[in-house]
């Protein structure tokens, strides 16, 4: 497994979830999760939100953390 550059796609990973699990909780195409996860800043309030529920993160910064 590559690591990942960012909390989200870490969290998503450690869920054992695909990009397209995701992106279908989340009603989107796969493609569009892949730049939000590739870009986290252009993440909307409401999309952070329900992806904080979907990931199970506690607080809506750590889906936009950097990976050390």
């Amino acid at each position: 497994m590559r690591k990942p550059k960012n909390n989200l796609a870490y969290l998503r990973m450690m869920k054992f979830m695909s990009q397209k699990d995701v992106a279908e909780q989340l009603e989107i195409s796969q493609v569009y999760y892949s730049k939000l996860e590739k870009n986290p800043s252009k993440i909307t309030l409401g999309m952070a939100s329900r992806l904080k529920v979907i990931l199970q993160a506690d607080t809506i910064d750590d889906l936009l953390k950097q990976v050390a």
